[in-house]
């Protein structure tokens, strides 16, 4: 309310400003147009920082109003991140506690198991074997790599790797 009151007075000491201002110059003393112009003037000066006052107080509404609203979008996408996350925990717990411990040890352990793994560690060696002599063309050595391969895959009941 007092802004409203304030911007009244200014408004009232122009006017009044501006009529002694015409007294003044009916009267023809320069003395009390002069004071009378002065008067406006302050008046006027008054009203440019009410209406300065006024848009910064826009201004700084609109701001806060921006800010608000960022912070609430900001704090809802966190909210939603925590509860993807606390979802994604969820999901991984529930499918480690699916996990069968014991059957991936004896599978791990298993006598098929070991013969897979000799048998594709054969194949490496045979292949690092074949490169190595292809490099030196030697033939006879490329042949019995190969028989070592067919040989391991044939040990452990798997295809064999290079044809035949």
């Amino acid at each position: 309310m007092s802004d409203f009151i304030d911007k009244a007075q200014h408004k009232a000491e122009e006017i009044a400003g501006e009529a002694k201002e015409h007294i003044g110059s009916a009267t023809g003393d320069d003395e009390m147009r002069g004071r009378g112009a002065a008067e406006k003037a302050k008046a006027n000066a008054h009203q440019a920082a009410d209406t300065v006052s006024d848009v910064a107080s826009g201004v700084a509404d609109s701001a806060t109003k921006a800010a608000s609203s960022i912070a609430d979008s900001a704090a809802a996408t966190a909210s939603d991140a925590a509860d993807t996350a606390a979802d994604l925990v969820d999901r991984a717990s529930a499918k480690a506690r699916e996990v069968d411990v014991d059957a991936v040890v004896d599978t791990a352990t298993s006598p098929r198991t070991l013969a897979v793994v000799a048998a594709v560690v054969g194949a490496v060696l045979a292949a690092v074997l074949i490169s190595r002599n292809r490099r030196r063309r030697s033939p006879h050595l490329v042949r019995e790599s190969k028989r070592a391969a067919r040989a391991i895959a044939r040990s452990t009941g798997s295809k064999p790797i290079f044809g035949r």
